[in-house]
């Protein structure tokens, strides 16, 4: 693999933020209460059962198969620290988040990336059930829907390649973007065989930076394995408030007007030059050329931020993330001024 970056989106505040891929029609009115109201004075307060009971009947699994976390990150840092060991190999489906790796490699893991070509970057399916029969390989990680992509397997094909991983092998797939996407396979088909293990942030979901929280749905075992594993009290109060007052699923009218708002930026990054891949999450990875940093330092320039995709190793990519309509009109203006100046 390539040598990595560690780099993730956010920008100063006062500035408009296009590089983080959060809800953008907002935190929930009841989460936002539930956090206002969160008592923090009490270990009591720390209990996530509540919060796991109801993410768990939400997802229609065992509430001993959720385990409330601090953010996804937290999830993958302990399957990773609980599944590999010294010198195993995990796989990475890629181009995607360097953080798959980075823990992996933490843990000892020799890590190899299967990528997808461009430029459609299709999930490299047929060549990921070849990898898997020719080698050992302890873990897999897929994001689905993808980062920074936006691609997504359809249910039919993520069962193909649940058939194909072998027992000794688990598959870890991230669907922190799947509320924004088309509908995947029911969390109970997909941890069945007990070599599935799902990690999903809250964060992007509830629009909450802040409030680090998320969650992993594996087999009963495998969670007890990643509780076990872990620091007292790693989900703080106001993280636990908002998962108990969550719902992963966003309501039908905030997903038809994220859809519009991003079939709307598409068709106006496609006017500007910036042609952007069909996808279906909140955000969209476009194609600038040679000069696609530079075209982020114009932008910053702006205050507006976006986040060129050099750290994914895609330098002629950004990923640019759905906002409202009077944000986009005021990005894509930008992006008109920042050509007048000097075309990227």
């Amino acid at each position: 693999m390539p040598d990595r970056e560690v780099v993730h989106g956010g920008a100063p505040d006062g500035w408009l933020d296009f590089s983080v891929n959060l809800n953008p029609c907002g935190t929930p009115p009841a989460v936002s209460a539930a956090v206002v109201q969160a008592s923090f004075q009490t270990y009591a307060t720390l209990d996530p059962t509540p919060a796991e009971e109801h993410l768990a009947a939400e997802a229609g699994v065992d509430r001993a198969g959720v385990l409330l976390t601090a953010g996804a990150t937290e999830g993958l840092r302990l399957v990773c620290r609980t599944l590999l060991r010294a010198g195993e190999t995990a796989l990475v489906v890629g181009p995607t988040y360097g953080e798959y790796a980075q823990q992996a490699e933490l843990a000892g893991a020799r890590v190899n990336e299967l990528r997808a070509p461009p430029p459609g970057f299709v999930p490299p399916l047929d060549a990921l059930i070849g990898a898997l029969a020719a080698r050992p390989v302890r873990v897999v990680f897929l994001c689905d829907p993808n980062n920074p992509t936006g691609a997504q397997l359809a249910p039919e094909r993520l069962r193909e390649l649940l058939r194909a991983v072998p027992p000794e092998t688990t598959l870890v797939i991230d669907q922190s973007f799947l509320p924004f996407a088309e509908p995947s396979l029911p969390p109970a088909e997909l941890i069945a065989g007990g070599n599935v293990v799902l990690l999903r942030s809250l964060t992007k979901v509830l629009a909450t930076p802040g409030v680090r929280v998320g969650c992993l749905i594996a087999s009963d075992a495998l969670v007890r394995r990643c509780r076990g594993g872990r620091d007292p009290w790693p989900v703080g109060a106001h993280a636990i408030a908002a998962a108990a007052a969550a719902s992963w699923r966003l309501p039908d009218d905030v997903l038809r007007t994220i859809r519009l708002w991003r079939a709307r930026l598409a068709s106006g990054l496609a006017a500007a030059g910036c042609s952007p891949l069909p996808g279906g999450a909140n955000f969209l990875l476009a194609h600038a050329g040679p000069g696609a940093s530079r075209l982020a330092d114009a932008l910053a320039a702006r205050r507006i931020a976006i986040r060129w995709c050099g750290s994914f190793d895609l330098p002629e990519r950004v990923r640019i993330a759905v906002r409202p309509p009077d944000e986009q009109d005021r990005l894509l203006a930008a992006l008109a001024a920042a050509a007048a100046g000097t075309r990227w």
